[in-house]
């Protein structure tokens, strides 16, 4: 239960310690004074969503320090324990707010994630705000708020375990079937085996495979030119001419003065070196072809491998894996019918199981509905809706991992008028009063420890309906610590501990302020609810009396 709030700079709040009791804590006031600030700090607190929150002006950080007590044994300890913390009768949770609306969260001065105080706050309060009654409006929740009274989560849970398991079972068939298609093509897994088994690959090749083609590539854009080349060289006729030449200058050198030079030696020179020009052509042109030759040889070997990968769908260092791959689809596919069978049976055991699993959550669902039923429409009767029925309608819906049943909560507020969902009948006082009924029957079905927060959960009803309201949630608090914003007098008469929140002016600033209540100022308090501003002998002796009249009850 909570013990303690601290609130240091939010909103109209400057520096502010409550404490509270076991049992019903009312916390009362005007309207307008703050009193769902305080609940709205709880939220904060505890990390909920969608929980506003706005620093003073009493300086540029704020803080939000609460003191709780817990059961060793409980849900929120074993929490606390799991995520390492040492634990002791009381914890100390606090957030501080800077300027920037940045958030920390400690737990026993320990940093931790606003996420963790968000769990554990789900373990420590049930906040019950204006507006929590949606979870009774929305169909959605219906269904898990049933099987949380009946405590029939272990069921749910081997129906969804079931309900997942088919559906992996399914989608394993759905592979397999697939695979059966292929058999088809096990003449086209044999090929490619054989082709790349045929290819005798190895790592160092599939490395400089592509280095190697571009290179061949490029000496063979200048090969073409090396060929035209020596094509076009005839060399016969250059070396003919040239020993004609020289034939002819050796005879007239027979006849001529030797003074007379002529270029005999030098035509030799010229020989030799067309010769040695043309052997060199020559090589480069036979080395053109051998790398012509290793082009397409390369070529031919890389379109290969790269129309196998195609083929498979695989990158090109992915090919040696693919062999063993293939042939393990091969293998597999040879025994693809065997193993539908088996999935074939394993599915439909599972289904019958989900089915025998499904029909009895479905009858538990009926056994405690009706529990149920006759559990809130004892509850609504003392709350002033004596003609009031409740009923838990649960239809057949499709199948899912919840099983299959459709459940809505509805209620005939007047006799003869017909069931209808809550959200299509119920107005604001009356819902209200549902919620109330709900609690109770939930809290005696599983008794979490938790504190109840209410937050205006009497608005639209006085009187009698109200005091009926104030009586029952005495019930709760008789198990769990309860907290109650109220305007009504007859609820805060039931009041353990009474917190007034007041609103005060001091020079330019609007302070908010809480102050507990002894006896007497509670009766005073009740007797302003009673009256207003002007709190007359006659609203004092009926707060006296309405007051005394909860001791009686309580």
């Amino acid at each position: 239960m909570i013990k303690k709030l601290f609130v240091q700079n939010i909103f109209l709040i400057d520096d502010l310690e409550l404490e509270f009791t076991s049992g019903l804590n009312v916390l009362t006031g005007e309207t307008g004074a703050g009193k769902s600030i305080l609940l709205d700090c709880l939220g904060y607190l505890f990390g909920k969503k969608n929980t506003r929150i706005e620093l003073g002006n009493f300086g540029d950080t704020g803080a939000l320090i609460g003191e709780f007590q817990l059961d060793k044994e409980g849900l929120a300890s074993q929490f606390l324990a799991e995520k390492g913390f040492s634990l002791s009768d009381n914890i100390i949770l606090r957030q501080s707010i800077g300027a920037n609306s940045k958030r920390r969260a400690f737990v026993n001065d320990v940093p931790c994630s606003v996420e963790m105080v968000r769990e554990l706050g789900n373990l420590i309060l049930d906040l019950n705000g204006q507006f929590e009654e949606q979870g009774l409006l929305n169909v959605k929740t219906h269904r898990g708020l049933l099987d949380s009274f009946g405590n029939l989560q272990q069921i749910v849970n081997n129906v969804e375990k079931s309900w997942t398991e088919i559906g992996k079972l399914k989608k394993l068939l759905g592979t397999e079937y697939k695979r059966k298609d292929l058999v088809e093509n096990t003449d086209f897994l044999e090929r490619s085996i054989k082709e790349i088994t045929e290819l005798e690959l190895h790592d160092s090749e599939l490395e400089s495979i592509e280095s190697r083609r571009d290179e061949l590539k490029k000496v063979s854009r200048n090969s073409s030119g090396i060929i035209d080349a020596f094509q076009n060289l005839n060399r016969e006729l250059v070396e003919e001419s040239i020993l004609g030449a020289v034939k002819s200058l050796e005879r007239l050198q027979k006849k001529v003065d030797p003074k007379f030079n002529l270029p005999i030696e030098e035509f030799y020179v010229a020989l030799e070196h067309f010769s040695q020009a043309c052997d060199n052509l020559e090589q480069l042109r036979e080395a053109s072809l051998h790398s012509e030759r290793q082009l397409i040889e390369i070529e031919d070997r890389y379109h290969s491998i790269k129309r196998i990968c195609r083929a498979h769908n695989v990158e090109l260092d992915q090919i040696f894996n693919l062999k063993s791959s293939l042939e393990e689809d091969l293998i597999s596919i040879k025994g693809v019918d065997e193993k539908i069978n088996e999935i074939e049976k394993e599915v439909k055991f599972r289904e019958e199981q989900f089915k025998r699993e499904t029909i009895f959550l479905s009858n538990e669902r009926q056994k405690f509905a009706s529990i149920l039923d006759k559990k809130i429409e004892k509850e609504l009767k003392p709350l002033r809706l004596e003609s009031a029925r409740f009923k838990t309608d649960i239809r057949v819906d499709k199948e899912s991992r919840f099983g299959f049943d459709y459940v809505c909560f509805t209620t005939e507020i007047n006799p003869g008028s017909g069931f209808k969902p809550l959200n299509k009948i119920a107005s604001g006082g009356e819902l209200s009063r549902f919620l109330l009924a709900a609690k109770l029957c939930f809290l005696g079905e599983n008794n979490n420890n938790k504190t109840q927060i209410f937050d205006e959960i009497d608005r639209g009803v006085g009187g009698a309906t109200a005091s009926a309201i104030g009586k029952r949630l005495l019930e709760v608090s008789k198990h769990e610590q309860v907290l109650v914003v109220t305007h009504s007098p007859q609820v805060a008469a039931y009041s353990d501990n009474h917190l007034k929140v007041e609103k005060t002016n001091s020079n330019t600033l609007t302070i908010t302020t809480v102050v507990s209540l002894n006896e007497e100022k509670t009766i005073r308090e009740i007797a302003r609810m009673l009256s207003g501003e002007l709190v007359t002998s006659e609203a004092m002796a009926a707060a006296a009396k309405l007051r005394n009249s909860s001791k009686e009850t309580s």
